[in-house]
């Protein structure tokens, strides 16, 4: 089968089946513009990898299985952001904390009261 063949077919399995396939990711992800983006990303793929392994006997299956994957994929990702922003959190707490104890320990310091001292007398006219 040629690639325009292929692009026939893909066009006109993408006509019958995105309805389904947008409305039953949306019933996943609660969302429908997400729906419709991961919907069009299965599209894609469909669109670069069966002029080359050629159209699969259930192709309305196999754009909801693409589709459903990438939506796993998006939310493994979205997850991982969150751990790592709250672990950043956390971090960027402590350093804070360690920030403030070394400002008050500089503060209570005589030798700071002596540079300023001596900024003030260099700064004399």
């Amino acid at each position: 089968m040629t690639a325009t063949h292929t692009h026939r077919a893909i066009d006109a399995v993408w006509r019958i089946e995105s309805a389904r396939i947008i409305a039953g990711l949306a019933r996943i992800v609660r969302d429908v513009g997400l729906a419709e983006e991961l919907a069009q990303d299965a599209l894609v793929a469909a669109l670069e990898q069966w002029p080359e392994s050629g159209i699969p006997d259930n192709p309305g299956a196999w754009l909801m299985a693409a589709a459903k994957h990438r939506a796993i994929d998006l939310w493994r990702r979205n997850k991982r952001l969150e751990r790592k922003h709250e672990e950043l959190g956390r971090e960027l707490a402590a350093k804070q904390e360690m920030a403030v104890a070394d400002f008050d320990a500089a503060i209570d310091d005589d030798i700071g009261d002596d540079l300023l001292r001596l900024v003030f007398i260099s700064c004399h006219p």
